[in-house]
């Protein structure tokens, strides 16, 4: 059987195309949707940096820069925000995709279908932090779409608003998401699927907030 790969079906339809993925011996437009997905990662990243986000460590000393220097510093964080785009692509896809992989009997190519899916969301709310930050001047850690609101209301420790931060609605739907597709996958107990996908989690949420607790320091040493 031949299943060509359709993301927004997978999700509207999900119970139906996970059937038919789960009986495929044949996926066709896998490599169209790598490359598309692949631009509008970069697109995004780098539209979002355009805009502004992130670039508070740069604008924070503009006044003792000059406009060339100025310029040149953006023109490398433009460049940095889309090679972070590129490593985000690739970890998200290929190595989530391995370590699911590892715990289930399913074909680590169809976990990559999974994946894009799961990158789709993740791109939709980086987009939603767009207008939080241009009209309400709201740094994406306390969107109010996550718990870092809650958690600066009882720490100052940044790392752990960072952390908080980073499990939004967005974030917990994807671990919904996962969790359904996998169990239809795979014949894996459902509690192992959920201690695997939490876990996992966890450890992006740990590996988010560390990035962004050390971005200053980052973009000081590539300077």
């Amino acid at each position: 059987m031949t299943y060509s790969v359709h993301l927004i079906k997978l999700f509207i339809r999900r119970d139906d195309h996970l059937f038919k993925l789960n009986e495929a011996e044949k996926l066709k437009n896998v490599w169209n949707l790598l490359f598309f997905l692949l631009a509008l990662t970069l697109l995004t990243f780098v539209w979002t940096a355009w805009l502004g986000l992130g670039t508070d460590a740069i604008s924070a000393n503009m006044t003792e820069l000059t406009r060339t220097d100025y310029e040149l510093r953006k023109a490398w964080f433009l460049i940095g925000r889309a090679a972070y785009g590129l490593l985000f692509f690739l970890f998200l896809l290929f190595i989530s995709s391995f370590f699911y992989w590892l715990f289930n009997h399913v074909s680590y190519k169809k976990l990559i279908i999974l994946q894009m899916n799961v990158l789709l969301v993740m791109l939709l709310e980086r987009v939603t932090w767009v207008p939080l930050m241009v009209y309400a001047g709201i740094d994406w850690y306390v969107s109010p779409l996550s718990f870092g609101v809650a958690a600066s209301y009882f720490t100052s420790l940044e790392w752990v608003i960072y952390f908080f931060g980073s499990i939004s609605l967005f974030q917990l739907f994807i671990i919904w998401y996962q969790v359904k597709c996998l169990s239809r996958l795979s014949r894996t107990k459902i509690g192992w699927i959920w201690t695997g996908v939490i876990f996992w989690h966890l450890l992006l949420w740990a590996g988010t907030s560390a990035l962004a607790y050390y971005d200053l320091y980052l973009l000081y040493l590539i300077r």
